[in-house]
């Protein structure tokens, strides 16, 4: 394969890459997510119908229900007291209220009912909340009365904020003293173990235009009609009235009466059954999801191979989008998962367009592109190596081991509420400039700026041997320059922050992504992570620098000591934590005690825990000896630290 074919395909497979990757991105924008949303709705309201569940039963509180009280709303206890022990007569298998009792009525009614739910011996599940925005102080005091808490079920409902719609089920346990959600609850009853996720609801279909997807009787009809309508069955207890306890769910794009607009207590009866019959949202694994994305990126790689013009390219690609939506949206009720379409469509649009752009432009553009898009990011040292080794830049995407720096200025959020836009621009540049000097002096790729906040790269695009090493010195340098700027501003009466430092090595996919007049050049994993989420800890030690284990291990002529063995938020496995140190600090006394009080500590010698002590009283201003004080007085034996915030 000769050097201009091999060219060619390579720039086939970035088009297929950058194609795919934006169009992924791309459904973060608010409007084309809920595009992707709505086509799933639309799907979901059309699917193919499903026998009556009959397993589970409402007992509406209807309209011709609450005329019979003397007041609407909350509904007679009485009443409910004895609609409960009807359904236990009648051998109902268990009986789920889904009304929230948060405020007194007539007291000997509001007992009744409290002696009776008490003493129900069907299982018996009862709607609570705790959330602020459902009930004031006064009306939990009373719920949490009025509910036993073995009764008590979530009533809240997961919604989703595009549309309001409720999509998912609530699983409860989400803040203290909240229960399990009411579905959860109502399964968990009948010996049903479910997991504390968020599953999204797998709507029953109707039967027909007639019948709905569970039997629903009037609720003050239940003591006449036949027992056997009842025994065995789950009998949920709650409001379907025309205008109240209504609830939009996605069958509301295509039907905006009381399927899309749905009680309640209808919504727990959907939750319920899917669990007991099994059943999940049919959607394809991210992973499909993403080669169905890759592939029609490459269809439009395709047609622009062809060379047959734009309009012939963009013909087809109409065609194979148009058929493969058609598909979508009518397969799904004949047992096709629900596969993307919006990602798709975007990733051959774009594929058609870039390869309609590039073809015959690549090479030509390299050069200035390479210039262009690099002078502000790295070193001109850098630039120059890449202008004349192209290949160094891993246009598809590079796992190698790189070192990364985090930085942030603490409390920038409120220092900024108090600058005017003009002082905020001109202190935020300065600093930047400052900071960004020095990253480049150690030849580091500036990635990315998130407000005050920079990413930098080290070891990528170039090869840097020493690469953990530079980015250490580095850090130490920017530590310096962000303390005498901290010291400066502050003596202008300009409160800006400390800047905090996190430093890790590890392997990430580096590379370009963007297009051919415009790129940026990233790394990808969960390295990327564990980089930012060191530069966070700080704020728990008290440090301004924090270094990982693996950059630590790379740089043996650097000194450093050890924080802790740290467990970071959403990890589940401890990394070792370092602050570096100056030659002249490692050999000062209070180095050499922290070092053997730590040595003792983790391996989990008492000894260690007196010998911090003891450093506490000697060396009150250090702050990683005050920090593991503080641990080991609220009961820390070793230097495992988790953490259970970013």
């Amino acid at each position: 394969m000769n050097a201009k074919t091999l060219k060619a395909y390579r720039t086939a497979a970035l088009v297929a890459v950058l194609a795919a990757f934006a169009a992924t991105m791309a459904l973060r924008i608010g409007f084309l997510e809920h595009l992707e949303v709505v086509t799933r709705d639309i799907r979901v309201a059309t699917a193919a119908p499903m026998p009556q569940q009959k397993d589970i039963v409402i007992a509406g509180l209807t309209e011709e229900t609450v005329t019979q009280f003397a007041y609407r709303s909350p509904v007679d206890r009485e009443f409910l007291a004895n609609l409960i022990k009807t359904l236990e007569a009648k051998g109902a298998r268990e009986i789920g209220v889904d009304v929230l009792f948060d405020q007194p009525t007539e007291p000997a009614k509001d007992e009744l009912l409290k002696k009776t739910i008490r003493e129900t011996k069907t299982p018996l599940l009862i709607s609570y909340s705790n959330s602020k925005n459902v009930v004031n102080d006064d009306q939990l005091a009373y719920l949490n009365d009025f509910v036993p808490e073995r009764l008590r079920a979530g009533a809240n409902l997961a919604r989703d904020p595009f549309d309001d719609s409720v999509r998912w089920i609530f699983p409860g346990e989400t803040e203290p003293g909240m229960p399990l959600g009411f579905v959860r609850k109502a399964v968990a009853l009948l010996g049903i173990k479910t997991p504390n996720t968020q599953p999204e609801i797998a709507w029953r279909p109707n039967p027909d235009s007639e019948t709905p997807a569970f039997p629903l009787y009037p609720s003050h009809t239940i003591a006449f009609l036949p027992d056997e309508w009842f025994k065995g069955k789950i009998v949920l207890i709650g409001a379907v009235l025309s205008i109240t306890d209504r609830h939009r769910t996605p069958l509301a794009v295509v039907d905006d009466g009381d399927q899309g607009n749905m009680p309640g207590i209808t919504v727990m009866a959907h939750g319920i059954s899917q669990v007991l019959d099994g059943r999940s949202v049919d959607r394809l694994n991210p992973g499909y999801e993403i080669a169905i994305t890759v592939m029609f990126a490459l269809i439009g790689v395709g047609l622009g191979v062809l060379k047959k013009g734009a309009a012939f390219s963009f013909s087809v690609g109409g065609i194979v989008i148009a058929l493969y939506i058609a598909v979508a949206m009518v397969g799904y009720s004949r047992g096709i998962p629900l596969v993307p379409v919006i990602a798709p469509t975007i990733a051959l649009t774009l594929s058609l367009w870039l390869m309609d752009v590039l073809i015959g432009g690549a090479e030509r553009k390299q050069r200035q592109f390479i210039q262009g898009a690099f002078s502000r990011y790295v070193s001109p040292a850098v630039v120059d190596q890449l202008v004349d080794d192209p290949t160094a830049l891993s246009i598809k995407g590079d796992r190698r081991e790189v070192t990364f720096i985090f930085t942030d200025i603490a409390s920038f959020t409120t220092l900024s509420e108090g600058l005017t836009s003009e002082k905020l621009s001109e202190v935020l540049n300065a600093y930047l400039d400052g900071a960004c000097a020095i990253i480049l002096k150690y030849q580091g790729t500036i990635d990315k700026f998130i407000g005050d906040a920079i990413m930098a790269i080290f070891n990528a695009p170039i090869a840097q041997p020493d690469h953990a090493e530079r980015a250490v010195k580095c850090a130490l340098e920017l530590d310096v320059y962000a303390e005498a700027f901290k010291k400066e501003q502050n003596a202008a009466g300009i409160p800006i922050g400390v800047t905090r430092i996190g430093i890790h090595t590890g392997i990430a996919t580096v590379g370009n992504f963007g297009s051919a007049t415009r790129m940026d050049f990233t790394a990808l994993g969960d390295t990327v992570n564990t980089a930012a989420r060191t530069e966070g800890v700080n704020k728990y030690f008290g440090t301004r620098i924090c270094v990982t284990e693996e950059s630590v291990s790379a740089c043996p002529n650097l000194k450093f000591r050890p924080i802790g063995d740290v467990v970071l938020k959403g990890k589940t496995k401890p990394v070792g934590l370092f602050s570096p140190v100056s030659e002249a600090d490692a050999a000062t006394n209070v180095t050499a005690d922290y070092m053997a009080a730590y040595a003792l500590l983790k391996a989990e010698d008492p000894q260690g825990i007196e010998a911090f002590k003891a450093l506490s009283v000697h060396y009150p201003d250090d702050a990683i000896i005050a920090y593991h004080g503080r641990r080991i007085a609220a009961g820390a034996t070793s230097t495992l630290i988790v953490l259970e915030d970013k």
